[in-house]
């Protein structure tokens, strides 16, 4: 049994392999499902944190665009974490990696990674796609911790107005106090 050679991948796949992942946070901040799916190959696999298992880039790209309009409105995703890339065979890459969905008004050095990816990348005619994507979810307590994390980012602009109509009051109360001692 031969096993694949375990070569360098040239500089200008680790090039075209970054910009695929770059365009795939790219369409998650900007809510696109269809820029999203276009990454992935036609007949793709994706399992998603929760463990279902979408076929297709155009399922990948629906069900994408419905947790952007819906659960993941105005998410991003993390960048910083480290992706070990694997080279399989020529043409084959395997990424290994970990990031964070990211709630509005959170930032990356406060968050966590809370998912663990595999990727398997192909190239087919000249261009680097997704042929597998799962996401595997990390850490105790996890959707809890998420659903904290959502919750607290969408009452945020609330809790702002909240804080700024409490100091008003609260200066008008002063004032009030000082006009009564006079």
């Amino acid at each position: 049994m031969t096993t694949p050679s375990r070569t360098m991948i040239p500089d200008e796949d680790q090039t075209a392999i970054s910009n695929l992942l770059a365009q795939m946070r790219t369409a998650w901040e900007q809510g696109d499902g269809q820029a999203y799916g276009a990454n992935f190959t036609d007949d793709a696999h994706y399992v998603n944190a929760p463990g279902q298992r979408v076929v297709g880039a155009a399922a990948i790209s629906a069900t994408h665009q419905h947790v952007f309009d819906t659960f993941f409105k105005n998410t991003h995703l993390g960048s910083q974490c480290d992706n070990e890339v694997q080279p399989i065979a020529p043409g084959v890459v395997l990424i290994h990696s970990s990031g964070s969905v990211l709630c509005p008004g959170e930032t990356e050095s406060k968050v966590a990674p809370n998912g663990l990816m595999t990727i398997l990348v192909v190239k087919r005619d000249g261009a680097w796609k997704i042929a597998s994507f799962t996401n595997t979810q990390t850490g105790n307590a996890r959707n809890v911790k998420f659903l904290w994390r959502y919750l607290k980012s969408r009452t945020h602009p609330f809790t702002a107005e909240w804080s700024q109509a409490r100091r008003h009051m609260l200066d008008e109360k002063q004032q009030n106090i000082a006009s009564w001692k006079k």
